[in-house]
């Protein structure tokens, strides 16, 4: 369509001057007019060219047997291979006419390409339309039958057909066709009663439709209907805008009509009532959505959202999710009223080596994700982390400043403010939220490791400085035993074993008492030398010196700490290889044994004390508190661990080729603690066995095949600590995939140990987590395609064990200019699986239920 007009204002002023004259457009621009012959009728006023016919103005380029000029009537006519380049549009046809007077044009068999893959020289030496045709790839394919000029840049076109994708080699898949269009060049195409084929069959007729011409064209994108047994119904309009070539931004609004009520017997004075009443979760009401992108330049890039609600569902207690009653027993019914979520991710390179990082994330109440995710996984989150950070990093070092924030959503609490009860609630009586600690902030130097004393040696260092605090507070305010309860009670062992539940008085009280975790400021120093030496031909051995050390300050009791260890470090290790060739493969065999020890002589001084007494037990923050393995108290913390591993390795060369086929590690870690000579008290843990885990590791690479696993076996409990495996098989016409994992003590230090620990504790939680996540995506030949998933956590023991399971059943072309897939989601507890439909059109967008 953009090619029309350049090439009328060509034949008009081409054929308009004496053919002695260089042909010139009004913009003063020259024409080049070839040909085989030239032929100019004066009495007729008729100007024929005949043969290999080529007339160029600037990028456009027209190609024709014949091309014919009547000045009586106004007409330009080409005929004959017509070809038209104009930078990456091209065009094809049988013949080309043009009326000057009504700037009307007629298509014989045109055709119009969007082209892309090749360059505007590419297309101007093509010789033939078949050759213009098969460059490059088409983008959009578009013809008229009809065509008047209405402005600078725009036309009516009448019988229009347009195909935003096409199958290589065959007819497009699918396309539009209306009565008539408006077409801006380069911008839009606003479509009166187009009908969307698909093949030659007819889908979807509107009254109306709005396609862009052009990439970050500002227009409506597809409206996203979908359903689901959260939300019920919903509907969303985006709206894209583009502010520019670097800026855009999409407004999405949309309704949400709720999942339908369900019945709920109360007791109303004595008599029980049962009546329909909303359900706890999901929302109900209108939510706007707003999405800023940005790149101004290579080095900075970012992408800022915004959602706003304003939920009509009944407002719920915060740690329960149920709703609030009044003293009759009824439902109080006052509204949510407005909720949001917001998020920042951006990048930037600042020059000299500086660079800065947001990744930030935020919701207004706990409960908004729970709400709006029918996901298992998703709903499973129980932080969102967000954090900022500049950093100046070279080859000498790295520096950087970061500020980390946590948002606890556990429970209903909102970002700022605490739980509000409704007018006439009677459990009014709610405990403050808990107070997260961040990290406000952090300043990290690290020293890279770099030669000393002639390069035998070699040195590191690390420095940190943190300030751990609530966001709006300088105290945890968590109570009696510093542990945040959403109930406000303390628990007590009994005699018998059993643990009675009773009110925490120091939890929220506002006073700092009790085990109370305050602001703390700590610096950190980590100094490192190693060394490593041959011992013959056979072994390595690698000795290493560090110091931990850290200064803390309590930012409200003003008490201040110290804590320090030094810690020794040494590995021996070997390496034997073999190799072998198997035709034109050349394999690589080899076995790594190894030692390593970690020795921890002594440690003086100890974390600070909690709350307001100088004499309770010191409390670790983060994992640098909890960088030596726990002991009793008043014992000390000096340890000594081992851990010996036998690593082998199966590599492949082929060419120029290398893959790593297979890795086996096998190990067994001990805690020799209590038989070494220590400048401290005795060990804890006397009775223990200095064996501590059993583990291997195994990962493959096998042609189409990648898997791993890993197992832990605790001796001192006899009981698998950890089971971990995971697999892919990709085939030619889908894959399979599954990874289980199957923890015990996930609340120990044992799998989230220290920095410094080499073993963890041997110390046993009743935790356990199994999770099991399964699932193929397989084509089925003649455009099917079937995918399903299953979540399974197998330690549920009082319901079905498959948490979610996902089926989907799709089709599309094999050039995937569209798809269309059937799904359905079935969670536990429910008899009934939510059911939806995804339609997706290439260049177009998408709509349906998602997933």
């Amino acid at each position: 369509m953009s090619l029309l007009m350049p090439v009328v204002v060509v034949l008009l002023v081409s054929a308009q001057l004496p053919q002695y004259t260089p042909p010139r457009l009004p913009s003063g621009e020259s024409v080049e007019l070839s040909a085989d012959s030239v032929q100019y009728e004066p009495e007729r006023r008729v100007l024929t060219a005949r043969g290999h016919t080529t007339l160029r103005s600037g990028p456009v380029l027209l190609r024709a047997d014949e091309l014919v000029y009547d000045e009586g009537r106004q007409t330009a006519v080409a005929r004959g291979n017509v070809m038209l380049v104009n930078g990456m549009m091209a065009a094809v046809a049988e013949a080309l006419t043009v009326d000057l007077t009504s700037a009307e044009a007629w298509l014989d068999n045109g055709l119009f390409m969007q082209k892309r893959g090749v360059t505007a020289e590419q297309l101007r030496a093509a010789r033939t339309p078949q050759e213009l045709r098969d460059l490059g790839e088409t983008s959009v394919l578009l013809s008229g039958q009809r065509i008047v000029r209405t402005g600078d840049n725009a036309f009516q076109v009448e019988g229009i057909a347009l195909a935003p994708c096409l199958c290589e080699g065959g007819a497009p898949s699918w396309h539009v066709e209306a009565r008539s269009a408006h077409v801006a060049l380069g911008e839009r195409a606003t479509l009166t009663w187009p009908v969307v084929y698909v093949g030659a069959v007819p889908v979807l007729a509107l009254p109306w439709l709005y396609l862009p011409l052009a990439d970050r064209r500002t227009g409506l994108l597809i409206p996203r209907p979908t359903s689901s047994a959260l939300n019920g119904f919903s509907l969303e309009q985006p709206v894209f805008f583009t502010l520019g070539r670097s800026y855009d931004v999409t407004l999405t609004p949309g309704y949400y009509w709720g999942a339908s009520e369900q019945d709920v017997t109360r007791t109303l004075g004595g008599v029980a009532v049962t009546r329909e009443e909303p359900r706890t979760t999901g929302i109900r009401g209108p939510r706007l959505l707003s999405e800023f992108r940005y790149m101004p330049s290579a080095t900075t890039e970012g992408r800022a959202t915004l959602g706003l609600l304003y939920d009509l569902q009944p407002v719920r207690n915060p740690i329960t999710g149920g709703f609030f009653l009044d003293e009759a027993g009824d439902l109080l019914r006052t509204r949510r009223g407005l909720r949001g979520e917001a998020s920042l991710q951006h990048r930037q390179e600042l020059g000299g080596g500086w660079f800065n990082r947001i990744d930030a994330f935020a919701v207004s109440d706990g409960f908004y994700t729970r709400d709006l995710t029918a996901d298992i996984v998703a709903r499973e989150n129980q932080y969102l982390r967000s954090s900022g950070v500049l950093y100046r990093r070279d080859a000498d070092g790295w520096l950087g400043l970061e500020v980390a924030l946590r948002q606890d959503i556990r429970w209903g609490y909102g970002l700022f403010g605490g739980p509000r009860p409704p007018a006439g609630a009677t459990d009014t009586a709610l405990p403050a939220g808990p107070r997260t600690f961040q990290k406000l902030p952090a300043l990290s130097w690290s020293l890279a490791e770099r030669p000393l004393l002639g390069g035998w040696l070699v040195g590191g260092a690390r420095m940190e400085f943190t300030r751990l605090s609530p966001l709006l507070s300088v105290f945890g305010d968590e109570g009696l035993d510093g542990r945040f309860e959403p109930d406000g009670a303390l628990p007590l062992t009994q005699p018998d074993g059993g643990v009675v539940r009773v009110p925490d008085p120091a939890q929220g009280n506002g006073r700092f008492d009790g085990a109370d975790r305050e602001a703390r400021h700590r610096l950190d120093l980590n100094p490192r030398l190693s060394t490593s030496f041959a011992l013959g031909p056979w072994a390595r051995l690698s000795p290493a010196l560090a110091l931990r050390q850290d200064f803390y300050l309590g930012e409200v009791s003003g008490r201040t700490a110290q804590r320090g260890y030094p810690l020794l470090d040494l590995v021996l290790d070997s390496r034997l290889t073999r190799v072998f060739t198997l035709g034109d493969t050349t394999y690589q065999h080899a076995v790594e044994p190894s030692v390593a020890l970690r020795y921890v002589p002594w440690v003086w001084g100890g974390l600070p004390a909690p709350g307001a007494s100088p004499d309770l037990p010191g409390q670790p923050y983060d994992e640098i508190d909890s960088a030596l393995p726990p002991t009793a108290p008043g014992v000390a913390r000096r340890f000594l661990h081992a851990v010996v591993e036998v690593s082998q390795t199966l590599r492949s060369r082929r060419g120029t080729t290398r893959r790593e086929l297979a890795r086996l590690s096998v190990g067994q870690g001990f805690d020799l603690s209590r038989h070494v000579p220590t400048l401290g008290q005795g060990s804890s843990d006397t009775a223990q066995s200095v064996a501590r885990d059993t583990f291997g590791r195994l990962s493959t690479h096998l042609g189409a095949l990648t898997a791993g696993g890993t197992l832990r076996y605790d001796q001192n409990s006899r009981q698998i600590a950890q089971l971990s495996a995971d697999f892919r098989l990709d085939m030619p016409k889908g894959n399979i995939y599954a990874r289980y994992d199957d923890l015990q003590g996930v609340g120990s230090d044992r799998l989230r140990r220290g920095l410094d620990a080499l073993v963890g504790s041997a110390r046993q939680s009743p935790e356990r987590a199994q999770f099991l996540t399964a699932g193929t995506q397989v084509t089925l030949g003649r455009g099917l395609g079937l995918r399903y998933e299953a979540l399974v956590q197998p330690q549920t023991r009082d319901e079905s064990p498959l948490g979610q399971q996902w089926i989907g059943v799709s089709y599309a072309p094999a050039c995937n200019c569209w798809r269309v897939e059937g799904i359905a989601r079935l969670q536990r507890g429910r008899a009934i699986p939510d059911f939806g439909l995804n339609f997706s059109v290439t260049g177009v967008g998408s709509f349906g239920t998602g997933g």
